[in-house]
């Protein structure tokens, strides 16, 4: 049996060490999205905390022991929306950080290009963000995304592709 089933199932039944374990084979991933979606580090570590402790919660519920990553992230994906949601009430725009902010992945590209790339990806709307991010930065493919965002693979896949475009335009402005 899948070792990653097997500490499901121990988590289902109230094994918190299980729990405790089967969230440190994703933590880093988890933060990584949040970090990304959010723009900081503390708003991703809080949301984080909030999705973990959700899961918690509500792990006895999940159907398909298979499926944690996906509903982990899924879980993870509203509580950014809500995050995002909240900030938008309190000052009536999103606000990102003057560092590079969510795009730390940039670190690997000349300096001249972030300030055009951080530029296309602030052109994109937050389901788009996400797509962006779990597709071309994190890699997962498009069945996965699906899944964590509650769509389909080929709407994500044509989210994914008018992303991309929208960005590229905005790329042969500068």
């Amino acid at each position: 049996m899948d070792p990653k089933i097997d500490l499901c199932k121990r988590a289902q039944k109230g094994d918190k060490k299980a729990f405790g374990d089967l969230y440190a084979l994703y933590a880093k991933e988890l933060y990584r999205y949040a970090y990304f979606v959010l723009g900081s580090p503390e708003s991703a570590a809080d949301a984080v905390q909030d999705a973990v402790i959700s899961a918690f919660e509500q792990i006895k519920n999940l159907r398909k022991p298979e499926a944690f990553k996906a509903w982990i992230f899924k879980i993870l994906s509203n509580t950014c929306n809500k995050y995002i949601s909240e900030k938008i009430r309190q000052r009536n725009t999103l606000v990102y950080d003057d560092g590079l902010g969510g795009l730390a992945f940039l670190s690997a590209v000349p300096a001249e290009d972030i300030m055009d790339l951080k530029q296309a990806f602030t052109v994109l709307d937050p389901v788009q963000r996400q797509i962006v991010l779990l597709c071309v930065v994190e890699g997962y493919k498009s069945r996965e995304v699906a899944q964590m965002i509650s769509s389909t693979p080929g709407t994500v896949r044509s989210k994914l592709a008018r992303a991309l475009k929208k960005m590229r335009e905005e790329l042969e402005k500068s």
